[in-house]
């Protein structure tokens, strides 16, 4: 195996992991207020609730993100010109994923330094919005990768589903104590556009 394609599967690995665990988090923050009911209608979730849910994906949040830093480590150390590339291309979409990504974490921590709900309720609709502009701008990029305007758009909407689909698996099976079998399958499906889009972007890495 050559050195580019060693980086080059270290960068899907990182990468797979941080859609994997910060994926369960951005899942989590974009229906943080809703919740699907026993009966199968839509209501506000509690802020007990809240606060449970948060809690449940918590530690999953910073090992994600260091695995996303060591990915673009490896992206613009590794691969300088396809990281040019990217910000030429994409810069919009990069800015927007650091910036709710610092938004989101900045929330997190801001949620908690006052008692009241209204400074809550406040702070929580924006983790919403960050998590989603988060969600949407990864896939979108991964799009970019592709080179397809059509496939930047439907990969930033597979990426809000998914890891919708995601944060709900995790939550049920970290504070129910259930079968990992659904968190196995989303985490499946998270990865999967990661790694389909190294395969794709494989010859624009390797001449990096």
């Amino acid at each position: 195996m050559s050195t580019a394609a060693v980086w080059g599967v270290l960068l899907t690995v990182l990468l797979v992991a941080w859609v994997v665990l910060d994926g369960a988090v951005q899942g989590v923050g974009a229906t943080l207020l809703r919740e699907r009911g026993k009966d199968g209608s839509d209501r506000r979730r509690a802020p007990a609730r809240r606060s449970a849910v948060l809690a449940a994906v918590g530690p999953l949040r910073l090992p994600g993100e260091a695995s996303l830093v060591a990915a673009a480590l490896v992206l613009v150390l590794a691969f300088p010109q396809a990281a040019s590339d990217l910000m030429r291309v994409a810069y919009p979409l990069v800015v927007a994923l650091a910036g709710s990504c610092v938004v989101r974490d900045a929330v997190l921590w801001l949620r908690g330094r006052r008692p009241g709900q209204v400074w809550h309720d406040v702070w929580e609709a924006v983790l919403v919005v960050a998590s989603i502009v988060l969600a949407g701008s990864w896939g979108a990029l991964l799009g970019v990768a592709w080179g397809n305007g059509l496939a930047a758009l439907g990969l930033a909407v597979v990426a809000v589903v998914v890891t919708r689909l995601h944060g709900d698996a995790v939550v049920v099976w970290r504070l129910r104590r259930t079968t990992p079998l659904p968190v196995i399958v989303t985490a499946v499906m998270i990865a999967a556009p990661v790694v389909g889009t190294a395969v794709a972007a494989w010859s624009r890495f390797g001449g990096g």
